[in-house]
């Protein structure tokens, strides 16, 4: 089982690590793992490198892109994929700080919905793995 962080990164902060996600999981990881004593400072850094999530608009543009799926269901702000015939369970949550998934996939299928979307970079702080969404995911020509 695997858990994604997914944070929208600011455009100017984005710049500055093109070359470099690997500094900017190291701060968000660091952020991630504070104490409680520290955490009014990691605030205050998470804030100047991250954009809240538009919560709403994520909703329902998720909900829009599974309304036909079976093995899909919504409550609320939470999305999970239990698909039997292609053996994944999935649940994603969404926060105003970061969207959360857990999944028994590499791949969750709620990555293919929100990679149009600009800036998320997705820390599995378990794993050490990081990477942009949009650079990563594959977008076929093809609209099925």
């Amino acid at each position: 089982m695997r858990t994604f962080y997914l944070f929208e990164i600011k455009e100017n902060i984005l710049k500055n690590y093109k070359n470099n996600y690997e500094e900017l999981y190291s701060l968000l990881e660091n952020i991630h793992y504070l104490k409680t004593e520290d955490i009014v400072l990691g605030y205050s850094i998470f804030n100047s490198i991250v954009n809240p999530i538009k919560k709403d608009d994520y909703n329902e543009y998720i909900k829009r892109k599974n309304l036909d799926n079976e093995s899909y269901i919504c409550y609320n702000y939470t999305h999970t994929i239990n698909d039997f015939y292609y053996d994944e369970s999935t649940k994603m949550i969404i926060n105003n700080s970061h969207i959360k998934i857990k999944s028994n996939k590499n791949i969750p299928s709620f990555f293919y919905n929100i990679r149009n979307f600009n800036n998320i970079f997705v820390c599995d702080f378990n794993n050490h793995d990081y990477f942009l969404l949009n650079e990563t995911i594959y977008t076929s020509c093809i609209n099925a």
